[in-house]
């Protein structure tokens, strides 16, 4: 079923949808190098593949964190990178998404 909102919507609380997983994770990288880690995700197998969002939390962003960015989406999850100039853990933030088969 669709419905069409043709207004603001504004949701009060937690939004949940069956096909929108977000997290958080600890990286330990490598000075001047990409440095990856893998993230497990459970997004429906019968949908395509998802799109990954990533952020990091630096206070240093395009300076000592110079990319962010994920590989190889699947269903069960994607690589996690980053490039950075030095060794300082990195907290990234994670949405993924997928649009319904059909």
């Amino acid at each position: 079923m669709t419905i069409k909102i043709n207004d603001d919507l504004v949701v009060s609380g937690v939004l949940s949808a069956a096909n929108i997983l977000f997290g958080a994770l600890a990286i330990n990288p490598r000075a001047n190098e990409s440095t990856a880690i893998e993230v497990k995700t459970n997004h429906a197998e019968v949908a395509p593949e998802p799109t990954v969002l990533l952020t990091a939390h630096s206070a240093y962003p395009w300076t000592r964190v110079q990319e962010v960015g994920y590989r190889f989406s699947s269903q069960s999850g994607f690589t996690a990178f980053i490039y950075r100039t030095d060794e300082t853990e990195t907290i990234l933030h994670w949405v993924s998404w997928q649009g319904f088969a059909g």
